[in-house]
């Protein structure tokens, strides 16, 4: 990477794939050079958008629907024109920011950093609710009820279909394609319900060279650290990146291919040779690995973040789409307040998120606003609806149901 990467306006810059990072000879250097800026979305973009293999391929919510995206889409870049820097701040080049991928490095970048740990604001019987929610909830659990709304990402990766010239790729629903010699089988999908997992801000990362249970499949290669008993874990959104790769049978870590061909010459690399043992043998001779010269093909899971594609307040979770208890009749938010407070908890129940912006409205109508018990709390080790039972670390004061129940351990 270099100062250009980041400081070109425009548009032209570019490396050569296989050429260690230097600039494709087609670009005019002087013109570049002579047009530095600022950073953009674009300029970022150029990278991220496509990290992990192509637009919107493994992150969730990072694409170039962002370039120029509506307020229903993101809030921040879409409704107040953000770049990217707004949020990941730099000093001394060193920019804030993270990813569930690869360890942080350079700081770290938290909703709360601008909009505080209460950021509900007014003096509200119901905002002084969503505020607590904080202490177990992170923001986008709530604010960004669904990922890749307006363009489908890849959810599913099998290496071990590639080598096939002759199969003709299949365009999906999505119009996206199906499969690729070079890369093997997809399936894509868009306006999906995130995963929820406990984070305490810590992920368990499978690394080159370490051992993996083949035996046990699927292998995490990255998933949250977290748990309902941790105080400092919250509810967290996630993409879950699923797929086939190859493991060395014997020395049970993964194995590295050499995939793009370095020359005329280069008679090892896959997209060549489709022959994975050549490819295996160059790729692990690089890494510095041992190759047995065995593989075998394992389903992998990779937990993704969502931070981005943040909605409008208008488009989060209401209180009726997380709290089945609120859809029934009976003491529900007025088992602990009295009704004579200027509150309509029936209001407040029945309220659901605004959708119509979103370009899959009907997909989203499913999922959102027929719903109820939207990041199921018995998966997350809750023993149900809080508003019943309590929340992770007390219970509710008033009502016969409660007195018997005991905190969570």
């Amino acid at each position: 990477m270099d100062c250009l990467v980041c400081h070109d306006t425009t548009g032209t810059y570019k490396k050569i794939p296989t050429g260690a990072g230097m600039p494709d000879e087609s670009v005019d250097l002087k013109k570049v050079a002579e047009n530095v800026g600022h950073t953009s979305r674009q300029t970022c973009g150029s990278c991220h958008f496509s990290g992990g293999g192509g637009d919107a391929i493994k992150h969730a919510d990072l694409s170039g629907q962002l370039l120029t995206p509506e307020r229903a889409y993101d809030v921040h870049m879409g409704g107040y024109d953000f770049t990217c820097t707004e949020c990941h701040r730099t000093r001394d080049h060193r920019i804030s920011g993270r990813s569930s991928s690869v360890p942080v490095v350079e700081g770290i970048v938290t909703c709360r950093d601008c909009h505080s740990d209460v950021p509900h604001y007014k003096n509200e019987l119901l905002k002084h609710h969503l505020n607590t929610h904080g202490e177990s909830l992170a923001c986008n659990t709530c604010h960004s009820p669904v990922y890749a709304k307006n363009k489908p990402t890849q959810t599913w990766w099998d290496w071990s279909k590639a080598g096939d010239q002759k199969r003709k790729p299949k365009k999906d629903g999505y119009g996206q394609p199906d499969y690729h010699w070079k890369k093997g089988e997809f399936r894509w999908e868009a306006t999906v319900k995130p995963e929820y997992a406990w984070f305490n801000g810590y992920m368990d990362r499978i690394l080159l060279g370490d051992s993996v249970d083949i035996q046990t499949v699927p292998v995490h290669i990255a998933r949250p650290v977290g748990s309902i008993k941790d105080p400092d874990s919250r509810i967290t959104p996630f993409k879950i990146m699923k797929g086939v790769q190859a493991v060395d049978a014997e020395n049970k870590y993964f194995l590295v291919p050499h995939l793009f061909p370095r020359d005329a010459a280069d008679t090892t690399a896959y997209w060549k040779s489709l022959d994975w043992q050549k490819a295996f043998q160059e790729g692990m001779a690089t890494a510095n690995l041992d190759y047995s010269g065995k593989y075998q093909w394992i389903e992998t899971w990779m937990y993704w973040r969502l931070e981005h594609e943040v909605m409008p307040a208008a488009g989060a979770l209401t209180c009726g789409q997380c709290h089945d208890s609120l859809r029934q009749k009976g003491k529900t938010c007025n088992r602990c307040h009295q009704d004579s407070r200027d509150v309509d908890f029936d209001e407040i129940a029945a309220e659901k998120p605004e959708i119509e912006s979103l370009k899959d409205q009907e997909k989203a109508a499913a999922l959102l606003r027929d719903t109820t018990d939207y990041i199921d709390f018995k998966k997350l080790g809750y023993r149900g609806d809080p508003i019943i039972y309590g929340g992770r670390f007390k219970k509710l004061p008033l009502g016969e149901e409660t007195r018997s129940v005991s905190p969570l351990p």
